[in-house]
């Protein structure tokens, strides 16, 4: 009924550009999101490690003192929920960016 062609930018083949840049726009960011999961899948690698030693730690201070040290246990589950945090992220199982691009987890309910 109306003529399409009587207005710029109203045609098909302006569908498919838009179409398409929407495209190539949802791909670079996904390429970006790809080089944040590898970064953030070696922070979690290493802070998961950190954590392992930390446990060994506690495991000598628990010897030595007959008691857990309140500090380190405190800074092992918040870096536990790093850890999460980071493999949340890596997983598509949330969008918010880790430390150091977002907050460090504080966890403060004790375990």
């Amino acid at each position: 009924m109306s003529d399409t062609s009587a207005y710029p930018g109203a045609g098909p083949e302006d569908e498919r550009t838009v179409h398409s840049d929407d495209a190539s726009s949802g791909r670079k960011e996904l390429w970006i999101r790809f080089l944040y999961m590898i970064a953030f899948w070696f922070l979690g690698n290493v802070a998961f490690s950190v954590a392992i030693f930390l446990g060994a730690v506690q495991f000598i201070v628990i010897l030595v003192t007959g008691e857990k040290n309140e500090e380190l246990r405190s800074f092992s589950r918040n870096l536990i929920q790093y850890v999460w945090e980071c493999l949340a992220f890596v997983t598509f199982a949330r969008e918010e960016k880790p430390f150091p691009l977002g907050r460090f987890p504080s966890v403060t309910n004790p375990a």
